[in-house]
């Protein structure tokens, strides 16, 4: 996945507009939706600007804000995310591989892969599984995420990022003790 793809899932997954990204940056919409889709490379200091930014938003500060460029609820893009695709995204976010995920579930990774490829749709026992993880399953089955699911999201991210840096002190303290 290039860096122009994975901005463009972030900002899709957490509902960011580009308007707002492009405000932010500074720049015309034109201009980054140009450096996300049709520039060869992205550069370093604008991709962890952009990066900085998408961990940084705020969804309550644009939950209002009418802006007719990503209102299309039938856009191309958003018609084309399956439950699969989402069960896909749920997976990366939160156990970042599709075998830890069917792990936690109790299922056979095969069967996880059958609903994630969309020759299966999911029933209500594994929506209830999926549901007692912490998937949002309106999001799940809608495309729709609450606000309350986005900041479980970031809390999972800030106690990930404080673990790690937990365990850098651990690691730090035993090579002075040792």
């Amino acid at each position: 996945m290039t860096r122009q793809e994975e901005i463009l899932f972030l900002l899709r997954t957490y509902g960011i507009r580009q308007s707002w990204l492009a405000n932010k940056l500074g720049l015309k919409k034109t201009t980054l939706s140009y450096l996300l889709k049709e520039s060869p490379v992205l550069d370093d200091d604008i991709y962890k600007k952009i990066k900085e930014l998408i961990d940084n938003y705020q969804m309550e500060l644009d939950l209002f804000r009418d802006e007719e460029d990503e209102l299309d609820l039938f856009s191309e893009e958003n018609l084309r995310l399956g439950v699969g695709e989402r069960i896909r995204i749920f997976a990366k976010r939160k156990y970042n591989t599709l075998r830890a995920l069917a792990d936690a579930m109790g299922i056979k990774p095969q069967q996880l892969q059958q609903y994630v490829s969309g020759k299966r749709e999911p029933g209500t026992k594994i929506l209830r599984k999926l549901l007692n993880l912490g998937c949002d399953i309106n999001w799940l089955l809608g495309g729709a995420e609450s606000l309350e699911s986005y900041r479980v999201f970031k809390l999972e991210q800030e106690l990930k990022r404080t673990e790690m840096a937990l365990d850098q002190i651990k690691s730090a303290l035993k090579k002075l003790e040792g």
